[in-house]
Parts: structure tokens; sequence; C-alpha cells
């Protein structure tokens, strides 16, 4: 579930925060006898419960809380996924307020306490407009028009399979698939903010099975300006959502 809201979480923190300096990619490592793009893939839609399940399911709601490393802010935060492309994000943040993120099939927008309510445009409407394809896991190699395999790095202590995945729109991402589960645990992005291009590594962990598909609870976003935690406690499938949901944020 978490994967779809990288790009307007991203987004949506640099209206409250700033950067200086990117942070560098470690070099990709060759490995042996890689998989090709097409046995990871596969790989990892099995390991999230296989096609069958994934396509049973065409809502999903969460609820958790985010919390800003080091900053001493936090607050409750509010997914909201509906097939077959909409998504959107409700935090309230202590002591700065409410902050809102959604996709309604075509067009992105992003409520912030800083900078009101902004439409996103570009690479930024392009990466989240394939974030927001409920059923991506599915539908990766339709997004990218190129997906190379690039041998394996380490996540943690996770030997990871590196595909650099290159849209028609927008800057190259690389995914990191685990090596023993299959799973997706790492991306690495380039996302234009307010202050200007930034390059963060996203940390995907915590899957749980959630009628029979495996939902990553935890995500962790590493920038140069700030590490922010998302932490879900609930996470249900079949849930009525509403259009409404999914409206452009009408100010604060």
């Amino acid at each position: 579930m978490l994967k779809r809201f990288t790009v307007l979480f991203a987004l949506m923190l640099f209206a409250i925060t700033s950067a200086t300096a990117q942070n560098g990619a470690a070099p990709a490592a060759k490995a042996a006898a890689a998989p090709t793009v097409d046995e990871i893939l596969d790989k990892y839609v099995k390991a999230l419960g296989g096609k069958e399940a994934i396509e049973k399911v065409s809502s999903r709601v969460g609820k958790g809380t985010m919390e800003l490393e080091g900053m001493g802010l936090s607050g409750p935060v509010e997914m909201y996924a509906k097939a077959p492309n909409k998504n959107a994000m409700f935090i309230e943040l202590q002591g700065v307020g409410k902050i809102v993120n959604v996709y309604d099939g075509e067009k992105g927008y992003a409520l912030s306490p800083m900078e009101g309510v902004s439409e996103l445009s570009g690479g930024a409407l392009a990466q989240a407009k394939r974030n927001a394809d409920f059923y991506e896991p599915l539908n990766i190699k339709k997004h990218f028009a190129k997906m190379e395999v690039k041998g394996q790095e380490k996540v943690a202590a996770t030997d990871a399979y590196v595909v650099v995945a290159t849209p028609a729109v927008g800057d190259p991402e690389k995914l990191y698939f685990a090596v023993d589960s299959g799973l997706l645990v790492r991306i690495d992005s380039d996302n234009d903010t307010p202050q200007g291009k930034m390059s963060f590594e996203t940390y995907i962990s915590d899957y749980k099975d959630v009628d029979g598909i495996k939902v990553a609870h935890t995500l962790r976003q590493v920038s140069s300006a700030f590490t922010a935690l998302i932490k879900m406690s609930e996470v249900k499938h079949g849930v009525t959502v509403e259009d409404a949901k999914f409206a452009k944020p009408s100010g604060q």
C-alpha cells in the first residue's frame, strides 16, 4: 500500500522542510547470473500473494502514524486507494496542521499549511499517475519505457536485485527486490519539490498478510532534508470509499 504514496509523501514533506544538498546513491554491485526483469517481477507478484488474490480487491484503507524523526513532529495518517487509479493521504501533523495529498484518476493535488493547494505537473504528475495504479504490481512494465537489471546491492542485511526503471516522462527509478523473498524493499527516486529536484531513498518493510495479500505496513523515507517514518496500524480491503475522498482539497 505504501509505495503508491511515495511521491505525494515527498512533495508534502518538502512543503514544511527545507534542504540544501542531495544524497548520492552507492553504485550497484555486479551480480553473476542475475534473473531477468520478467523473472523478478513474476516473483514479486507471487510473493505478494499472486495475481488472482491481487485482482480480487478493489479498495484499500489504512490508518497509522507519521513521524519526522528528530524534529519532534508526528500525527495520525489515513490512506485511501481505489481501483483503478485513485488514492489519497490525509495527515494531521501536530504543531503544523492538516496535510492532504490526492490523485483523482487524472490530476494530483497537494495541500499543506505552508504552500496551500498546489496541482502536480510534469514529472511529478507522471510519477503520481504511475503510483496511483491500484494494480501496479501487475502493471509495472506498462509504466516504464525501459527496465534493466543492474546487479545486486544490500538493503540493510537483505540482498536485493536492483532494477533501473526508466519512464517515458520523468527520471529513472531504482527498484530493489529482495533476492530471498522477492518483495520490493527499497525505491530510489528523484522528485520535483518546491526546492528543486531532490533525491529520496524509500525503504519498504513490515509486510503483513491482509486477505491473502502481503501489504507493507512501514515506510521510511530518507533525504538530505528529513527522515520520515509512516507506520500503519490498520489496513482493510473492500471498504467503500466515496470519490469525494479524492477531490481537489478546498484549502484550510
